[in-house]
């Protein structure tokens, strides 16, 4: 097969650059098919002790692939792995059928929590982005819309051997937030600014107004752009009215820098405790409802009854067709008390809702069919990369700036980097049998 009969395969708004190949199965092994290689940094080293996942991509009923993180498919049955030896070398053996593949890598530290039910936001440490899989004369690149795996289809079978996955570290700044007594701020959101430079150069970039949730133990992880010369960074955060700094500190191509301790300039007893959400009530002629449902991330609104969770999701296709199978939607707010619970709730986060433009009548309305009665719009020009015109966005995310909303489209950076979603559950709370009716 030559070069030339790359093609380009659209799925969604995502843009996929793939080429037709096969794979045939093991006869002798019920059919099982082999897929094995070698994972490779870019400068040709091997990467040891990391795991290579294999995995069909589900295709929703309009024939558009639904991809969704990689955590929610590594416990899937029709998920193969195979961690790499020593020199790089992996080996996957298993039923694969003929479809639209995708593979990917996560640490081995990172699956056992995810396979103990021990995973948190946190956790999520893709410590490798795919960079390219070469197969014989085809190489394959990585997904623009994922950096920790890359697609491509299957349409017959057969064994593949001696494929080489190159990939590149992911580059971060992790450390922890302390008051001035040392305590760590934990579990509350706030907002960074990340600067940075080129060693010879005064003046460099930001990464403007950032805000993330701190853990149990305040501690934060900052994904950077990856880039192959040395740099020197400063970070600062803000939390109510206090506020911390850190001296500049050199980040090579490449690395990560850890352990980074950002002191704020007051006590713990200084502020107010973080705000939590309301106490449930009693519905009359209801049974009581709990205020967390299964799956224990499911939470309940006792202003409304219904039942709010906050998911992890590839893209806004992946989102509603995830919400569909929950029996949820995505969530749809009606007034600023419902919209000051859900950020009381989930944090400020970029999260996709059920707001979008109606295709014919133009207009706003909800994904579950209700109307636009409360609007919580952002100003138009907050985010200057934005460059596509109103007309065009019909999309919109609530945003980590005080929940704001945005009308976002394919092209937007908010598309490709909104990775959360909220759902909605109508029927949370229990009604007696008479009302039932």
């Amino acid at each position: 097969m030559k070069r030339q009969n790359t093609y380009y395969v659209v799925v969604s708004v995502i843009i996929l650059i793939g080429y037709s190949i096969t794979l045939s199965g093991c006869k002798t092994d019920y059919n099982s098919a082999i897929f094995s290689g070698r994972l490779i940094d870019v400068a040709g080293k091997p990467i040891s002790k990391h795991v290579v996942v294999l995995y069909p991509v589900e295709m929703s009923e309009s024939g558009s692939a639904i991809y969704e993180p990689l955590p929610t498919k590594v416990t899937s049955k029709n998920t193969l792995t195979d961690q790499t030896d020593r020199n790089g070398y992996f080996k996957i053996k298993g039923h694969i059928n003929p479809s639209m593949i995708r593979i990917g890598l996560i640490p081995r530290k990172v699956l056992n929590k995810i396979r103990k039910h021990d995973f948190k936001e946190y956790d999520l440490k893709i410590e490798y982005s795919v960079i390219s899989v070469n197969i014989g004369e085809l190489t394959f690149y990585g997904d623009r819309s994922s950096s920790d795996s890359t697609t491509f289809s299957i349409q017959t079978e057969r064994k593949i051997q001696n494929a080489v996955i190159t990939a590149r570290p992911a580059m971060w700044i992790e450390g922890k937030i302390v008051f001035a007594d040392k305590k760590p701020l934990a579990d509350a959101p706030v907002t960074f600014k990340i600067q940075s430079r080129q060693q010879d150069k005064d003046r460099g970039s930001s990464y403007g107004d950032r805000i993330h949730n701190m853990d149990a133990k305040g501690n934060f992880l900052l994904g950077l752009f990856y880039h192959s010369e040395p740099k020197l960074y400063m970070v600062s955060v803000e939390y109510q009215e206090l506020s911390a700094t850190s001296k500049e500190f050199l980040i090579r191509g490449g690395e990560r820098y850890d352990g980074l301790i950002l002191k704020l300039n007051r006590d713990s007893t200084d502020i107010p405790d973080i705000p939590k959400p309301p106490e449930p009530v009693h519905f009359p002629g209801r049974i009581q409802i709990p205020t967390k449902l299964s799956p224990e991330q499911w939470i309940v609104n006792p202003a409304n009854g219904h039942a709010y969770a906050r998911v992890l999701c590839e893209s806004f296709e992946a989102a509603k067709a995830q919400a569909k199978s929950e029996s949820a939607y995505l969530a749809t707010i009606n007034d600023k008390t419902e919209q000051k619970w859900l950020s009381s709730v989930f944090g400020y986060r970029l999260y996709w809702i059920g707001l979008h433009r109606h295709e014919t009548e133009n207009k706003w309305m909800w994904e579950n069919g209700e109307p636009l009665t409360y609007t919580n719009w952002g100003p138009a020009n907050r985010f200057s990369t934005d460059f596509l015109s109103e007309g065009e966005k019909r999309t919109g995310v609530m945003t980590f700036v005080d929940g704001e909303w945005h009308a976002i489209a394919p092209g937007d950076l908010f598309w490709d980097v909104t990775k959360m979603a909220i759902f909605e559950k109508d029927d949370a709370s229990i009604g007696t049998p008479s009302e039932d009716k």
